[in-house]
């Protein structure tokens, strides 16, 4: 805790005393307050988003997971075919590379095109965010599955999907649980990019509308719910995964 607590003891100096960005830096403590609002609506002054926090919160989450889902679907399936198969890995895997290097925000401009305005275009950016991360580390671990084991189960008489359902794909799950974990800080990212851009809700759209109206503590409170959710969606996908992969720490104990 002390590394937190002088970041805090700084923060509020500085903003107290009007010391960053000739004093539009809120202080830790209008901060909060403005979380509080956010939270409960308790301030006197309240801004037009007071106490709309958790609708806030429903409409982000509501498309990230659609958006996550999605994404992750579908890396997990063409990662895992991809990695299983070279005639499929020759297939798909070359246009896959030549897409990834394009950053996220390159895709807004189409997905406004494409979709308009709402929830459309930011689950499909949260997908694609989600797909490339959860995708390669798919295929990096369908290719490392033990050759040793394959060879076990089609010397016992199991055919090629059985090998893919009962070994393969039980082997990428670690790598699978990485990608994921990875790409959910992503989604995350990219969903306030989105609501920013093409959105009437949301904490990417209250962070962005706060800035025009000046209300730079609402733009940290949206900040520290923003962190503060991605932790804990974090902690409970690993606690999803802890029970699959509990052999990887058996493995690692033998």
């Amino acid at each position: 805790m002390v590394i937190p607590l002088i970041v805090i003891a700084i923060w509020q100096y500085t903003g107290s005393n009007r010391m960053i960005a000739d004093g539009l830096f809120p202080s830790f403590t209008a901060s909060i307050e403005a979380l509080s609002d956010f939270l409960f609506g308790t301030a006197e002054q309240s801004a037009p988003y007071s106490g709309d926090w958790v609708t806030s919160v429903l409409d982000s989450s509501q498309r990230i997971l659609s958006g996550y889902v999605l994404g992750s679907v579908l890396g997990v399936v063409l990662g895992l075919f991809s990695g299983y198969s070279k005639s499929v890995r020759l297939l798909v895997n070359p246009m896959i590379d030549a897409l990834r290097p394009i950053s996220i925000t390159a895709w807004i401009p189409l997905a406004l095109i494409f979709f308009g305005i709402g929830n459309a275009p930011a689950i499909f950016l949260t997908s694609m965010a989600t797909f490339f991360p959860v995708y390669v580390n798919t295929l990096i671990g369908a290719m490392s599955a033990e050759g040793r084991l394959l060879r076990a189960a089609a010397m016992l008489g199991a055919n090629k999907w059985q090998m893919l359902v009962r070994v393969t794909f039980p082997a990428t799950l670690p790598s699978i649980a990485t990608g994921m974990r990875v790409a959910l800080a992503l989604a995350w990212t990219t969903v306030v990019v989105a609501e920013i851009l093409g959105a009437r809700s949301g904490l990417g759209y209250v962070l962005m509308d706060a800035y025009n109206q000046f209300r730079f503590d609402y733009v940290v409170a949206c900040m520290i719910s923003l962190g503060a959710l991605g932790f804990l969606s974090d902690r409970l996908l690993a606690w999803l995964f802890k029970r699959p992969l509990r052999w990887v720490e058996s493995a690692a104990k033998a």
